[in-house]
Parts: structure tokens; C-alpha cells; sequence
């Protein structure tokens, strides 16, 4: 199973660390966006 970001020759030496950290901004986005719209519903 190949990964549409990963290069032909190989995985990046910080593979895993940089898939946390994505998965932690995408974490962040999504709570944010709930945040918000959960303050309009509140309203």
C-alpha cells in the first residue's frame, strides 16, 4: 500500500513524527471549527 505523500525512494527520516504533527493540526482545526460553531448554536 503506497502513500500518495511518501517519495518513490523511500520514507522521509521523520515519517512519523510528521504524520503526529498533522494529525494533531487537523485535531486543532476541527476542535476549533466545533468551538465556533457551537457558540453560534448557543447564541
Amino acid at each position: 500500500m503506497k502513500d500518495c505523500c511518501e517519495p518513490a525512494a523511500g520514507p522521509p527520516p521523520r515519517g512519523p513524527l510528521r504524520r503526529l504533527l498533522t494529525g494533531l493540526l487537523y485535531a486543532v482545526l476541527a476542535a476549533a471549527l466545533g468551538f465556533v460553531l457551537w457558540q453560534q448554536w448557543q447564541a
